[in-house]
């Protein structure tokens, strides 16, 4: 898996993991309103506060062979987490989708 590059470990993660329910949910609002924030993200999932990250979070750790090949580190933050598929503004605390990996993402929850 590690040899593999990270587009395709990511689709390939999709492919033998497919989303959930609410991972879809969370994926498609990321979609639909890049740079936003975790509640405006939350907000349009019909969820509460930072739910969305929460499931983002979630969603990555469920991947975590896929996007950490060699294993996560002890000290791996829920930033850094997240950061598998995501971009972090902390001027604007806006989320986007990571853009060379925007088409397996839509792919993903099309298929879902």
């Amino acid at each position: 898996m590690a040899a593999l590059p990270r587009r395709e470990r990511v689709e390939q993660a999709f492919a033998d993991i497919p989303l959930t329910p609410n991972e879809q949910k969370a994926i498609r609002a990321l979609l639909d309103a890049p740079d936003s924030t975790a509640t405006e993200l939350s907000t349009a999932c019909g969820w509460q506060n930072a739910a969305w990250r929460t499931q983002m979070i979630l969603l990555c750790q469920r991947r975590r062979r896929y996007f950490w090949p060699n294993g996560m580190g002890s000290d791996i933050t829920n930033g850094a987490i997240i950061g598998a598929l995501t971009e972090y503004d902390s001027a604007t605390l806006g989320f986007s989708p990571q853009p060379d990996i925007l088409h397996i993402l839509y792919e993903a929850v099309d298929a879902g």
